[in-house]
């Protein structure tokens, strides 16, 4: 986590949460699809065993906007949601909808497929 995380080279002038930042409206989702997915399951293509700074940022940032905003605040878009695998799938879900899934008992990957 402390890799992705990255704070060394961050800047220390001002905190994501200090902008004021109240919703995200993010083109180009796809580009955050490499979000680390925990799983059992093998054999299954697409599934994302490693994880891109880019993508653990963007959902810190969203998780802290769905914090403030009872769920609410992050929309996605993208012309190709889905290009590999379903795995992408709930990975776009973990950012945009991580409580349906636990009201649903599906923050798992293996549980939801």
């Amino acid at each position: 986590m402390k890799k992705l995380v990255n704070e060394g080279k961050k800047d220390a002038v001002i905190n994501f949460e200090e902008l004021g930042v109240d919703c995200l409206f993010v083109d180009e989702a796809h580009v955050y699809k490499n979000l680390y997915t925990v799983t059992k399951l093998r054999n299954i293509a697409g599934i994302g065993t490693s994880s891109s700074q880019r993508a653990t940022d963007m959902k810190m940032k969203c998780e802290y906007i769905q914090e403030k905003n009872q769920g609410r605040g992050v929309i996605f878009a993208t012309g190709t949601p889905v290009t590999n695998s379903m795995s992408e799938l709930f990975v776009m879900q973990r950012f945009l909808q991580p409580e349906a899934l636990q009201r649903a008992g599906l923050e798992f990957f293996d549980n939801w497929a």
